[in-house]
């Protein structure tokens, strides 16, 4: 028995909530693939997952000088980067609350990202995936999406924190070219760029405890797995 709890448990413990939805209007930028159509975000009892959807192909070699912003307000009202330039030093601002968590990603050399905290006077690297990466930081890019999956501890969020957050299509020399939480067009290069109010929030939600006869039904795949492989 004590061979088939360890691989139950395991399975468990990635289990995460359904994804919430934030759409973004179609067709407000001109490039396919900066063009961000929703963005999906859930949780699981350790980790956080944002997939950013766009109209085109990321992956293209050819779409290789795009990248992808995201800003966060995790103290939601206050405390964080209120009117300068983000983690990148582009001019992207949430100056309805602040910005006190800044991911940056890009999809040439092999693709990457970077999280940085704002300290109050500077912005710090909190993890990469190109340092030792203490937060897992996992930056993946799709045919039609990128996403990111990190600990939560990163941005020292726990079950029930709330922050609100805006999605950046960029280049790099441009500044923003799209954003998920502003519906409106936008032109090529808003600079500065403002979130303001065009934001979204999420709520950190607690994972559901599996019921008996999900624990069962994977203790049975197992079972007979094993008796598959004598």
């Amino acid at each position: 028995m004590k061979k088939l709890l360890i691989p139950i448990l395991l399975t468990v413990s990635a289990w995460s909530v359904p994804a919430a939805n934030y759409l973004d209007s179609l067709g407000d930028n001109g490039a396919g693939f900066l063009d961000i159509t929703s963005v999906d975000v859930n949780n699981t009892a350790t980790t956080l997952t944002l997939t950013v959807n766009v109209a085109g192909d990321p992956s293209n070699a050819g779409n290789n000088w795009g990248k992808f912003l995201i800003g966060f307000d995790t103290g939601i009202g206050g405390g964080g980067n209120l009117n300068a330039v983000n983690g990148w030093g582009k001019d992207i601002q949430m100056s309805a609350g602040g910005m006190d968590y800044f991911i940056g990603s890009w999809l040439d050399w092999g693709s990457g990202a970077d999280l940085k905290n704002w300290s109050g006077s500077q912005w710090d690297t909190v993890t990469a995936t190109y340092l030792p990466n203490p937060y897992n930081l996992i930056f993946s890019v799709g045919t039609a999406s990128v996403s990111y999956t990190f600990d939560l501890a990163a941005l020292g969020l726990l079950v029930g924190s709330s922050f609100n957050f805006d999605v950046y299509a960029s280049t790099g020399t441009a500044n923003v070219v799209d954003s998920s939480g502003n519906p409106a067009a936008q032109t090529w290069n808003s600079d500065p760029y403002d979130s303001g109010l065009n934001v979204s929030s999420y709520t950190i939600q607690a994972v559901p405890e599996p019921t008996m006869g999900a624990l069962l039904g994977l203790g049975s795949l197992l079972l007979l797995r094993r008796v598959t492989r004598r």
